[in-house]
């Protein structure tokens, strides 16, 4: 068993929102549920339409799930949007989620491409957990290798 094998969901994105997680401009992803993951998971990225590509991942830094009142002092510097647009946003929501990007890494695979290797990749209307086939399709057509670069994961030490 693999106790450092991260978790990965696969995230559709606003090309608008992308364009400005690539800029380093938002450097938190903004939700309304909260994934089932923690720091040092990570998020494939899939820009949705017009552009429909495979953008890169992200690593976790953080996760966090507050009221939106308390949610946006944390979030405002990070979040590439105005006071107004976030408050839109979590209009008749009761609790906000910001997942905070710790590391990026970008690629820019349109989706016939993606389909080529993985015939039956199907970008989600909102997110998709990867199993674990998925992720090694992942990696490999993005060329990025997450149990090398994830220096986060604690490690099982067994005492007697």
């Amino acid at each position: 068993m693999n106790f450092n094998k991260p978790k990965v969901l696969l995230l559709s994105i606003k090309p608008h929102f992308v364009q400005k997680i690539l800029d380093g401009e938002k450097r938190v992803e903004l939700r309304k549920a909260r994934p089932r993951l923690n720091p040092g998971d990570y998020i494939l990225i899939y820009e949705s339409a017009p552009a429909k590509i495979l953008r890169g991942w992200f690593e976790i830094q953080n996760i966090v799930c507050e009221k939106p009142s308390l949610l946006w002092p944390k979030v405002k510097k990070d979040s590439g949007l105005t006071k107004r647009e976030f408050d839109l946003y979590y209009e008749n929501s009761s609790f906000g989620v910001g997942i905070f990007i710790k590391d990026k890494r970008t690629t820019a695979l349109p989706l016939h491409e993606v389909r080529q290797k993985w015939s039956n990749f199907r970008p989600p209307q909102s997110f998709h957990y990867l199993k674990d086939d998925e992720v090694c399709l992942a990696e490999e057509i993005t060329k990025y290798n997450l149990s090398s670069t994830n220096q986060s994961m604690p490690q099982l030490v067994l005492t007697y």
